[in-house]
């Protein structure tokens, strides 16, 4: 008997509630044991907040948030919620609002300022990046759309390259601690989509690619894109870690961006590890805002993680 398939770990699971109490849709993210809520306003706020309060101590989940409007906003504040950010345009004719509970045994329920000195140095740290990386030159450089079938050999192409390029570099082959050290920053190989995180339900994914024509060199971008609110999701695949990287990462999602426009979309964000410097200030140097501080959104070996949100409203 042949084994059931593993459910790719990018997909999130997804539980529909309904009943004369509830109406709301879970989207669970069993890696980093997050839920999100997509209330359709069924049910008062107390009922729902008692609801997910079983299922994450039958889950265990350890942090819960909900994208709403802004007149739900006080029903999340009365059960204990707090806003984390906002993305202009989300619903295309209003903002959303991100809400969200942490239940870890040492959160305090109130998080850090931006004008804490440490979170203050690290966005004057990625302006400064985001400076430098603008000035990036990008000539001789092709973007494009591409089919979903395409992406994971192209991929594998280009995680080859590095490969290849980084031992040679270090005059390292074979498997060792210096041969594993030598390619610690390259991402790991994917062999299905999505290629990241699903965020969102009812969506479509699109993915682009920026390739420059002498080297081959490329970047991977992804879009996971609500048509009928017209927002995106964003992500790339490789963070422009060298100066060589700066201007293809910069130039393919400024042109992802364009084209994203031109099939609708009124608003795009992306979702940013903190210790990630180059890639929050690719977004910085693409002229995305900083609306949002998502506290503990990710879990790494080291324990939670915070993120960083970025927005850019583009009608």
């Amino acid at each position: 008997m042949a084994e059931p398939k593993k459910r790719n770990s990018n997909r999130l699971h997804e539980r529909m509630v309904r009943n004369d109490d509830i109406f709301c849709s879970l989207l669970f993210d069993s890696a980093h044991r997050t839920l999100r809520v997509v209330d359709f306003r069924g049910g008062n706020f107390q009922t729902k907040h008692n609801y997910l309060e079983r299922v994450l101590a039958a889950d265990s989940i350890r942090k819960v948030f909900t994208l709403i409007e802004r007149d739900d906003m006080t029903g999340w504040q009365r059960v204990g919620y707090l806003r984390e950010g906002t993305i202009p345009g989300y619903y295309k004719r209003s903002d959303a609002y991100i809400m969200s509970r942490i239940y870890d045994e040492d959160w305090t329920g109130v998080p850090e300022s931006d004008e804490v000195p440490e979170r203050k140095n690290l966005f004057n740290d990625i302006r400064a990046l985001a400076k430098e990386m603008s000035e990036a030159p990008a000539s001789g450089l092709r973007a494009e759309h591409i089919a979903e079938e395409e992406t994971l050999e192209l991929l594998k192409l280009e995680r080859d390259r590095l490969i290849h390029a980084a031992r040679g570099k270090n005059k390292v082959k074979g498997k060792g601690k210096a041969a594993m050290a030598a390619v610690a920053h390259i991402p790991p190989a994917v062999d299905e989509l999505p290629l990241f995180r699903q965020f969102s339900r009812e969506i479509e994914y699109h993915y682009f690619v920026c390739q420059n024509r002498r080297t081959k060199q490329l970047n991977m971008f992804g879009a996971e894109y609500q048509d009928c609110f017209g927002n995106a999701k964003v992500d790339v695949y490789f963070p422009p870690i060298a100066k060589p990287d700066w201007g293809i990462a910069r130039h393919g999602l400024l042109s992802f961006i364009d084209w994203l426009l031109g099939i609708g979309a009124v608003t795009i964000f992306s979702i940013v590890r903190v210790d990630d410097l180059p890639l929050n200030a690719l977004f910085a140097s693409a002229g995305f805002r900083n609306t949002g501080y998502m506290n503990r959104q990710v879990v790494a070996d080291s324990g939670p993680v915070d993120q960083i949100l970025w927005t850019k409203k583009l009608t």
